[in-house]
């Protein structure tokens, strides 16, 4: 593990436009690491919350102050996302299944649940592939956010906004 001083060095070369990038991920990178895993709850999104803070760090490199000490603000910047992914994730994962469901448009407005079931065919039939499959996996499989994000190789935060985008085009569709 590098020393604050050396760390320093690297954010001062970068910030500069010195090429160390690869000297500098080698150096903090296994810091990072420890840091994610003593913060995050699921272990499984370590890898995110090194990339992430990679491109925090870079996309704040010119806000480094070099009389800070750059191991603690990389430190800060790791903390952060490991909390934001903490945060998304208890969102994701503790929303009902039956307060999803109600957003769907309540089959009482229709005459009869034949033409109710036809309209949300329908409107199934009109979302891309990739939103189709995650309503049904959400609504009619009752998978959790992070199963259908595992599943279909995208992030949970993904998943979670075209199924709520989707959502309201069904509802757009049918009502």
């Amino acid at each position: 593990m590098s020393s604050t001083n050396e760390i320093n060095e690297y954010l001062i070369r970068l910030r500069n436009g010195e090429p160390c990038l690869e000297e500098f991920f080698r150096a903090t990178s296994g810091y990072i690491k420890v840091i994610a895993y003593k913060y995050l709850i699921d272990k499984s999104f370590v890898n995110d919350v090194v990339t992430i803070t990679f491109y925090k760090i870079f996309d704040n490199i010119h806000r480094f102050d070099e009389r800070q000490n750059g191991k603690s603000w990389i430190s800060k910047i790791a903390q952060n996302e490991a909390y934001t992914i903490n945060n998304r994730e208890k969102k994701y994962n503790h929303e009902s299944l039956d307060e999803i469901s109600e957003e769907i448009a309540c089959a009482l407005d229709y005459p009869s649940r034949v033409e109710f079931v036809a309209a949300l065919q329908n409107a199934l039939t009109k979302l891309g592939e990739t939103n189709r499959i995650i309503v049904e996996q959400r609504i009619i499989e009752g998978k959790t956010f992070k199963e259908i994000a595992e599943m279909l190789g995208m992030y949970v935060g993904t998943v979670y906004k075209r199924f709520k985008k989707s959502v309201k085009k069904i509802n757009n569709e049918i009502l």
